[in-house]
Formats: structure tokens, sequence, C-alpha cells
């Protein structure tokens, strides 16, 4: 059992790349993907397009580099039923920098929550619940007001975009959890008599996170 503090935690804003073509994609229990001169290293993150609905449009980690092919570490893509042979062709964008986004106050999560329905028979004097799908989730942060900040910049450009962001959490363990979604930047700062002034930054997301354990 353990209990873990935010403190020491960071949050990056992702800068993609150019997209390169994947044109195989394996099942193994880590999956390798192919992409010509796709340029990446081991520890860098990539934003996927895939054939296989359950890997598109997430940011993955990747290792076991080689001149054109990587590996999603820890995703087993053995189950041909859930991921078809031959299936998962589709694109991939690296993420070419990160900037921090520091001074963050606040950083809460809401949604993820699971969904059912209701149902009950007509010889039945109860109902019953069946689990759906889970809820739409957002995160929002709050950061001390100071416009030239480069993560302050770096989030308004992916705000005015209008575009998917990856976005990275780096805690102080060593665990690092990536997003991706879209970002919006209140641009108004909260003014509270005696308390600092705030930037609010809402980012909706719009694939599944993955974690990544402290090596």
């Amino acid at each position: 059992m353990a209990l873990t503090l935010p403190n020491g935690a960071t949050v990056h804003i992702g800068e993609l790349d150019t997209e390169k073509k994947v044109t195989v994609a394996t099942n193994a229990a880590e999956a390798v993907l192919t992409a010509n001169a796709h340029g990446l290293q081991n520890g860098d993150f990539v934003l996927l397009t895939s054939g296989w609905g359950e890997l598109s449009g997430r940011v993955f980690k990747v290792s076991g580099i080689t001149t054109s092919t990587f590996n999603l570490i820890g995703i087993n893509t053995t189950d041909v039923n859930k991921f078809p042979a031959g299936g998962g062709v589709g694109t991939v964008r690296k993420v070419k920098k990160w900037t921090q986004l520091t001074q963050v106050l606040d950083f809460t999560t809401s949604g993820g929550d699971q969904q059912y329905w209701d149902h009950g028979f007509l010889e039945d004097d109860y109902d019953r619940q069946m689990p759906t799908t889970k809820s739409p989730m957002s995160i929002q942060i709050a950061v001390g007001d100071d416009v030239t900040l480069p993560g302050y910049q770096a989030a308004l450009e992916a705000s005015n975009s209008g575009l998917e962001t990856p976005m990275l959490v780096r805690l102080k363990k060593g665990d690092q959890i990536a997003y991706i979604g879209y970002l919006s930047v209140n641009e108004t700062p909260t003014m509270t008599r005696n308390e600092g002034m705030k930037i609010n930054i809402a980012y909706a997301l719009t694939g599944k996170l993955n974690r990544y354990a402290a090596s």
C-alpha cells in the first residue's frame, strides 16, 4: 500500500512533428510498428492514428528503436479479435518538444465515471444496471498569471490552433502520464482580493491516457 503526494509534479505541453506513415503493425506481446525514417529515440512519445480503434488517437511512449521500427511500451496486441492482423497501419507523429507549464496552482480532473443502462423486465419488481461507457474526461488547470512564461505561450498557441495537443505529467517518483486533448485558455485572469491572480486552462481529453511507471 502506498499513498503519494502530488508535490513536485510537473506539467508539460507537447508540440507535434510531421506525420509519418505506419506501414506494418504487429500482433505481439509488445506491438512493433514500422515507419521508415521515423527519427524516434527510446523514450520518445508519439501520437498514433491506427486502424486499431483501441490504439488510435492516443499518445504512447516508445522503445526498441531500429532504423525503421519501434515498440509501443506495454501495449499487447496478441488478441486478433480486438486487433485484426494487418489492420493496425496508419500514421505516427513524434512529440518533438515539451514545454513546461510552470506556476501550476491546481490540477483537477472531472468525468470518467462509469455510465449505466437502467432496465427491468415486466415480471420484475426491481431494476437492473448494465455498464455502458464512461463519461468524457476533462482537466482544469489553474496557473499563476504571467503571460510572459514559455509554458503559458505554448498553452495559448495550442488553444488558438484548435488542434489536439499532447500533455504530459511527470510525477516526482518518476511516473509519467500521457494525455491527448483540446486545450482552451481563458485569457482573463481571476482576481480576488488578497489572492494571487490566476489563469484557468481547460483540457478536454479526446483519447485514453497512458501511464508509465518509473523504471
